[in-house]
């Protein structure tokens, strides 16, 4: 970075401190001094509380090898450097003083580093319909400038970029998805963007025919998946079932919007047949018949898979 500068005064050196081009870093030292001069290296910044500030040294045939001098104190004791902090409202000054100046000073850089951040412009959580296009969107600021990927819970690695597309997004695709920017200054920063997916009902059963004795209990059980909760119903012969001295409904909610309706019938001879289970919710409706027919012996209680 300093072999294209030209110098002829032998007692001049250049002490370079720079940063990219961030909307948070308002000023950046650059200045050509003499040896044996002090000065100050100044980054400032918008939004401190938000950011870690951090100084960096890195010698020029080292580029790799850098030194952390500074973050809320000065981590490397060197005794020609002492940092100053100017710590405001809405900004800061963050500057280390350099003591003594020699030539060999100008083959370091000191840098000015801040934590990835990532920006109120990102998505917030959602609510969807199932079949829609959708987009995450998570962008960050800070320098080097941070690498983005996704994840979840379950994966540790999605893809990388700003941008997390869902063609045509699906009920199994709702949860929440985390956002992380990192840049290598302090840790990583993340954000929760949880999607709500809402879709018609998805009726099915373990048993489409149930077979029970006369005078003993039969179940008839069907499962609901839906988003928003859907309203289940019974039906025989074209009549809504209620509950009373032959019929007992019972309904039971479960995880990832699921639900459980079970029909007790007080079985007898005029009450085989077929019964109809229906959920209905805002996006639609849908259904499953379910036969009981007549056995010698009792039968066991069907269940919903989990």
């Amino acid at each position: 970075m300093l072999d294209n500068l030209n110098n002829n005064n032998n007692d001049s050196i250049l002490i370079l401190a720079y940063s990219q081009n961030s909307l948070y870093i308002t000023h950046i030292t650059l200045r050509l001094v003499d040896t044996e001069d002090e000065m100050d290296l100044d980054c400032s910044t918008r939004h401190f509380r938000e950011h870690h500030v951090l100084w960096i040294k890195v010698t020029k045939d080292q580029l790799n090898a850098s030194i952390e001098l500074s973050g809320s104190t000065l981590i490397v004791k060197d005794p020609k450097i002492s940092l100053i902090t100017e710590i405001k409202q809405d900004s800061s000054r963050y500057k280390i003083h350099i003591h003594s100046i020699q030539e060999e000073d100008a083959s370091i850089v000191y840098r000015c580093d801040l934590n990835a951040k990532i920006s109120a412009n990102s998505t917030k959580s959602l609510v969807v319909e199932e079949a829609q296009s959708v987009e995450l969107g998570c962008f960050a600021g800070g320098y080097p400038y941070p690498r983005v990927f996704w994840r979840t819970r379950n994966s540790p690695f999605l893809s990388i970029g700003n941008i997390l597309e869902f063609p045509a997004i699906n009920k199994r695709d709702r949860g929440n998805y985390y956002c992380i920017a990192e840049n290598g200054v302090k840790n990583d920063t993340s954000r929760r963007i949880s999607i709500e997916v809402e879709f018609p009902p998805v009726v099915t059963t373990p048993l489409t025919r149930v077979g029970q004795a006369v005078n003993h209990d039969a179940y008839l059980v069907c499962c609901v998946e839906a988003n928003p909760q859907p309203a289940i119903s019974w039906i025989y012969k074209g009549v809504e079932i209620s509950n009373n001295q032959h019929y007992w409904i019972s309904n039971f909610d479960s995880p990832r919007d699921k639900m459980d309706s079970s029909l007790l019938i007080n079985i007898k001879n005029y009450l085989y047949g077929d019964y109809i289970c229906k959920a209905s919710n805002t996006l639609g409706a849908a259904e499953i018949t379910i036969t009981a027919y007549k056995t010698l012996y009792p039968q066991c209680h069907p269940h919903c898979e989990d």
